[in-house]
């Protein structure tokens, strides 16, 4: 097939880098490696740019396509590149909050988790799983429910780490192995709580925008990428659709953004079956956001809200605690967090709303709902989880993947995905030095 479009317009000419879709891990992608002085070009599907990681303007709120407007460890890569690029965050005011059916008790680091529990018995049934995740369990096939249930009875510590896995991985305890859970915890102890970058998701794709124009790449929205081009097991470029036209564009390098399954799909369906087949037995983590606004301050702060009381919601955040212009004067924007235990998708949202009525009784008084979003399908959580995300690094030269399913280093949510595009970038980076 490659053959066939050899005499096709070359309007895109050659790069020394590709960039496929324009989330996230493409963006940062082609913001580093054009800072570094490669000629860059990225193509995006959509309309817009930034995937799940921007927001649209609805009656003054900024809401969020995906990510919820907050980054979850300060001391992560993530927060390196922000930096890095001199984009503006703040750290949260508490890394969680703990709200139980009679109190809500708060923690500013993850060692005082151990805190918000409220009994003795919780409280060192968590020290002693804290202690024994340096020694990680041999039964690598043993789920993180199962290694609780063997580990301790008390329904207070499963109601804890069902929240936290529910927030931050969108799975239940059950659907993540005790290994690579324990591994996720420990890394999260190390890397410091959540920060807001100042201006919500839509400010860093802004500034990571104007940095990949500054440098001279190039982002082409509306274009499809129809094949990504192998020769003996080397990735030599893309053909792509804008409008009505084929292009064939080359590159030294290929990253895409688009996930592993459709990565794969547009090389070679027949050389990668077995690969595509496993990859269609996964049903990618699904997760529900409801979008509030408020007139008063109900969380007080502006880390993340627990709620193991809680039916379907699991957490609650506030960006606006910090940042103010994600909402209209004197309002707040809240978002929550759910994921999804059933098929019927409406009824999973109006148990959520029913939550939050429970959580805020006054829930009329202050708040509106306004919008809900499920993500699921093409437009999940994750493309993968945790278990099975593949490698950054592909078995085909000069092509690589980032995103949500090629997180690295037992590394969640963006801060994966941030891990991942620095391991790409430093990798062509030492190619091209030695």
């Amino acid at each position: 097939m490659y053959e066939m479009y050899n005499s096709m317009s070359n309007k895109f000419d050659s790069y020394d880098v590709i960039v496929a879709g324009a989330g996230i891990g493409g963006l940062l992608s082609a913001a580093l490696l054009s800072n570094r002085g490669f000629s860059v070009i990225v193509f995006e599907k959509l309309s817009f740019i930034g995937g799940r990681f921007t927001s649209f303007n609805f009656k003054g709120y900024e809401i969020p396509t995906g990510a919820i407007h907050m980054i979850p460890n300060s001391r992560g890569t993530f927060a390196e590149i922000l930096k890095e690029f001199g984009i503006s965050y703040k750290k949260a005011d508490l890394w969680a909050e703990l709200k139980w059916k009679d109190q809500r008790k708060s923690c500013k680091h993850m060692f005082g988790f151990i805190k918000t529990l409220k009994s003795t018995s919780a409280r060192l049934a968590l020290i002693k799983i804290i202690f024994k995740s340096m020694m990680p369990p041999k039964d690598h096939a043993m789920s993180f429910d199962e290694y609780l249930e063997s580990q301790t009875q008390n329904e207070e510590l499963h109601q804890f780490f069902e929240a936290f896995v529910n927030f931050s991985l969108s799975l239940s305890l059950k659907d993540i192995s005790a290994k690579k859970m324990l591994e996720i915890g420990r890394k999260v102890i190390l890397l410091g709580g959540p920060i807001i970058p100042i201006g919500g998701c839509k400010g860093v794709i802004k500034e990571l925008e104007k940095i990949i124009l500054e440098n001279n790449g190039k982002i082409i929205t509306n274009a499809d990428i129809q094949e990504i081009c192998v020769s003996e097991e080397k990735a030599e470029g893309i053909i792509v659709k804008t409008g009505k036209e084929l292009f064939k564009v080359k590159g030294k390098y290929l990253i895409s953004n688009l996930g592993p399954k459709k990565t794969y799909e547009k090389i070679d369906k027949n050389k990668y079956s077995k690969l595509l087949v496993n990859l269609n037995k996964n049903n990618p983590p699904a997760g529900i956001t409801i979008s509030i606004g408020s007139s008063k301050d109900l969380l007080g702060h502006s880390g993340i809200t627990f709620t193991p009381i809680c039916e379907r919601i699991c957490g609650i955040v506030q960006p606006t605690k910090i940042d103010p212009s994600l909402a209209p004067k004197g309002k707040h924007l809240m978002l929550t967090h759910q994921i999804v235990k059933s098929k019927d998708i409406k009824k999973e949202i109006e148990l959520g709303v029913i939550d939050l009525y429970n959580i805020f009784p006054e829930f009329d008084k202050y708040c509106e709902i306004l919008c809900t979003h499920s993500f699921y399908n093409d437009w999940p959580v994750n493309y993968l989880t945790p278990d099975k995300d593949l490698p950054n690094i592909t078995q085909i030269e000069n092509l690589f993947m980032v995103g949500d399913g090629n997180k690295t280093n037992a590394r969640i949510m963006t801060e994966g995905v941030a891990h991942g595009v620095r391991q790409v970038t430093d990798t062509i980076l030492f190619s091209e030095n030695s």
